[in-house]
């Protein structure tokens, strides 16, 4: 089952790559999606894939 999710993430992680690290991890989870900063000092984004690479990716994200 394909599922999306959209997240945002908190902290000081513009300027420091976030985004290479975010498309690397989505690469590896065999993901789809897209990043970008938002006006508030956050990283938006979506990501799409198979529910289990999905999950996997949250879990990447909530530690970052």
């Amino acid at each position: 089952v394909l599922v999306q999710v959209e997240f945002e993430v908190f902290g000081g992680i513009q300027g420091v790559n976030f985004s290479k690290y975010c498309k690397q991890m989505c690469d590896r989870f065999d993901l789809k999606g897209w990043t970008k900063p938002s006006p508030y000092g956050t990283v938006l984004g979506i990501i799409q894939g198979e529910r289990a690479s999905v999950d996997e990716m949250a879990m990447w994200l909530q530690h970052q």
